[in-house]
Order: C-alpha cells, then structure tokens, then sequence
C-alpha cells in the first residue's frame, strides 16, 4: 500500500529531470511540433521522429526518449486517446462530485494549479453511479487530455499539483481504489511525463511523517525537490501564498480568492466543453448524486 501510493505521488512528480541531455541538444525546441501536430502526421515514421520536450526532459538520452515516445503513440492508438475530447464523457459530474478534483487559478509562476481532494473520496458514491475502476481511469485520461491539449495547450506545459489530504485514512483504501490508483500510475508516468512542476500535499495527518521517512531514501534528488508536504497549521500560516498569489488562492487555504476549487473560469469552461459534447452525441451525463 506504502509503495502504490507512493507510486502514485512519483507519477504525478515525472520521472527523474535528466537535465544533461537538454545540454546535448543545442536547441531541444527544435524536437518538438506545434500542439496535437501526431494527429496531423502523413507517416508513423514522421511521428517518431519529433519527440515532445516534456519526453526529452524525462529521460537521460535522445533514444530513451524516442523508445518512450514510440510506446506512448501506441498506446494513444490503441486507446483511441487522440478522439478521447470528441467522445463522450457520461461519467464526468459523477466523477467530480464524489472525487473532487479541479483546474484552478495560476500559481506566481504562471502554472495552472490542479486540486485533487483523496479525503472526500467517496468510493459507494461511485459505485452507485455505476463508476468503476475502468471508468475512473478513462475519465482521468479524459482529464489529462483536456488539460494539455485545451486549457494549457502550450508545448511542454506543466502544473502545479495539489493534494488536500485532510481526512483522508488508511481506511478508505480498497481494492478497487488501488486497482484505480495502479491504472492511474501506469499511464501517467509513462504517457505524461515532467508534467508537475510542483507537487503539495496540504493537512497532512501525522502518518504522513512515517510514510515520507520510509519513501524519501528512494527518491531522486529531483523529485524531493518537487514534493513538500504541509500540516494543516502551515496551510493556516499561509504557507501556500509562497508559491500562490493571495488573489489566486482560495480563502480555506490562506489567500484572498473567493472563487470556490471547481467554479474557476478553467472547470466552467471544461463543464461547457463536456455538455456541448454530450449534446452532440445525444448522451444524458450521471447526475452528480446518483
């Protein structure tokens, strides 16, 4: 369980930033094409050949990068993650209700920050609204594509990811959420790399401790740096405003913003966005409470 959640945390950090190979390439830019450019592609080989930045930063050479780059244009094939936006999406509200989650305000950075809320997890609510595991990993793809093909489309973009762990225990885990969580790593770290710019798991309990003693000898020096973890009385000190604008950050977690995690211009834009494809596809969404 320590390792899948670790897992978890290490996906959503990337792989370790080899930097030394960006010192290689005189202009690492010149790898890459504008946004969604595979779906454009005449040839697999053409494909092949230009390979994302964000993979040329994961990875410790150009062939790593190129292998790891071939497997993802494989899997987006195979999973049909190209037209995954075009679909619909009937699980979104269930999704977001009993697992919230939501793009937010930039960071000082200029990051959009990404909410995720593990403690009001509700796995019945789910089950409920007929959600499983399966589903769960399609919407989180869904989500992912969203996110970096139309809220932050530009070329190696990267967020700001936020965990409120508060009320979150050990005994909400379940098989059916690790299975999720495993779905969750495997695709993530593989499809999605050097995606986080920073990783922050806010009210964290007192466990937290024990489980970041055990994890932090096996983490890159890298991934340390991206990861910190605040109690829920640094969060009240204001903490987060080192990385978040007060007028960005909401009021429960020390800023100024008064607009509600999932009611940002970014999550009302993405409900639009949903709707609109639903209509087209005459799919009535879950409702939020099944």
């Amino acid at each position: 369980v320590i390792g899948t959640l670790f897992a978890w945390l290490a996906a959503r950090v990337g792989e370790i930033a080899n930097l030394p190979i960006l010192q290689q390439v005189p202009n690492p830019v010149a790898l890459v094409r504008p946004d969604r450019w595979w779906r454009r592609r005449t040839s697999p080989s053409d494909a092949e050949e230009h390979i994302p930045i964000n993979f040329v930063r994961a990875e410790p050479t150009l062939e790593r990068a190129r292998a790891r780059w071939r497997k993802t244009l494989a899997w987006r094939q195979r999973e049909g993650v190209d037209a995954i936006l075009t679909k619909p999406n009937a699980n979104f509200y269930a999704v977001k209700h009993h697992y919230p989650h939501a793009l937010h305000l930039p960071d000082r950075e200029g990051h959009l920050t990404y909410w995720e809320m593990p403690g009001r997890l509700n796995m019945t609510g789910l089950r409920q609204c007929g959600v499983s595991p399966v589903d769960g990993y399609r919407h989180y793809v869904w989500h992912s594509e969203y996110t970096w093909q139309l809220a932050a489309p530009k070329e190696g973009a990267q967020a700001m990811v936020l965990f409120d762990a508060g009320g979150f225990g050990w005994e909400q885990l379940s098989l059916e959420l690790l299975d999720l969580i495993k779905r969750i790593v495997d695709f993530t770290n593989q499809h999605y790399p050097h995606r986080a710019a920073r990783i922050v798991i806010v009210n964290t309990p007192s466990w937290y401790n024990t489980l970041y003693t055990m994890i932090k000898p096996i983490m890159s020096d890298v991934c340390e740096a991206k990861l910190v973890f605040l109690t829920a009385k640094e969060v009240r000190k204001g903490a987060l405003l080192k990385w978040i604008a007060p007028a960005n950050l909401p009021v429960e977690y020390g800023g100024k913003s008064k607009v509600p995690l999932g009611d940002s211009k970014y999550e009302r834009s993405m409900r639009a966005y949903v709707d609109k494809i639903n209509k087209r596809h005459g799919v009535k969404p879950k409702p939020a409470e099944c």
